[in-house]
């Protein structure tokens, strides 16, 4: 089939959105010289509205159901989404196309009253719009109150400091993006605070039947990154999580060659009841596979729907 010489990206309008389909488009022309890479950008309902929790929203594919449409006719070759925001089950005629390099899975404490967030005094205010984020927070802190947090970067920032909040929790990786990492405090431990699935990694999505596409992206695309989201996404998928409930899973290369560490966490949103766990081992879906029957039998759905 006939490589397209014009590519079209479909992206959603943020900054860190941007930032990600421009860093995508610069890969494409340098692996292919002479290809056209066209950015079309759209918002999404998750960005039109920004005035109530995500959880309260009740849709699935917040960030990506517009950029998914726009594929569907083909007014878009790729959709550049922040992995973490792509669902695990895909509407027909979707597909997870790869991922390019990941960067920082981890989660980022940012304060402007204290120097790292095991200093926060209990009855402080920390504000996320992850219900990870807060379960995973509440299950070592209860006494913490908690706020919402929305909008993009730079407004979230600004929040901090009109809000007079005692501190935000934000994706490590968007600040790196975005050129704003002297703004981090602190950097939570993954092994304790395990990330969403797929975070810090660019996730790129295409139409089913545009084979062609798989050829353009084969050169940006990172075999050990997609070893670990897809593993992530196998774990996401088969607990039927997603953007509005408290699970994380994070799969990294182990000390040992050749070995992964997969470390997978889901509770209640009070963070009350939880299962942590982590295992090693030479396969990330096997290990994915046998972590979610092991959460399975120790009631793992009657949590999450907690």
């Amino acid at each position: 089939m006939r490589t397209p010489m014009n590519l079209k990206l479909g992206s959603r309008k943020s900054a860190l959105a941007l930032w990600q389909t421009h860093h995508v488009a610069d890969l494409l022309r340098a692996a292919h010289p002479g290809l056209s890479v066209e950015i079309v950008t759209m918002d999404t309902l998750g960005d039109q509205r920004t005035d109530v929790p995500l959880p309260s929203i009740g849709a699935k594919g917040l960030f990506t159901a517009e950029l998914e449409e726009a594929l569907a006719t083909d007014a878009v070759d790729l959709a550049v989404h922040s992995l973490k925001d792509l669902p695990s089950t895909l509407p027909p005629g979707m597909r997870f196309a790869g991922a390019p390099k990941r960067a920082s899975a981890l989660d980022a404490f940012i304060s402007t009253r204290y120097a790292s967030f095991d200093q926060v005094p209990d009855g402080a205010t920390i504000a996320t719009g992850s219900q990870r984020r807060k379960a995973q927070l509440l299950h070592r802190r209860p006494n913490l109150n908690f706020a919402d947090l929305r909008g993009n970067i730079g407004t979230r920032l600004e929040k901090l400091e009109r809000q007079g909040f005692d501190g935000i929790i934000m994706a490590h990786a968007a600040l790196e993006r975005l050129e704003m990492d002297e703004r981090v405090t602190s950097l939570l431990p993954p092994a304790e605070y395990v990330p969403a699935v797929g975070q810090g990694a660019i996730g790129l999505e295409a139409r089913e039947g545009r084979e062609e596409i798989d050829a353009i992206l084969a050169p940006i695309l990172d075999a050990p990154t997609m070893q670990a989201v897809t593993a992530e996404r196998i774990f996401m998928r088969r607990l039927e999580g997603g953007c509005s409930v408290a699970l994380g899973a994070y799969c990294v290369p182990a000390d040992t060659p050749g070995q992964w560490t997969f470390h997978a966490w889901v509770s209640s949103p009070d963070g009350r009841q939880c299962l942590h766990e982590a295992r090693t081992g030479d396969d990330p879906n096997a290990l994915a596979h046998a972590l979610v029957d092991d959460f399975l039998e120790q009631g793992a759905r009657s949590i999450l729907r907690a």
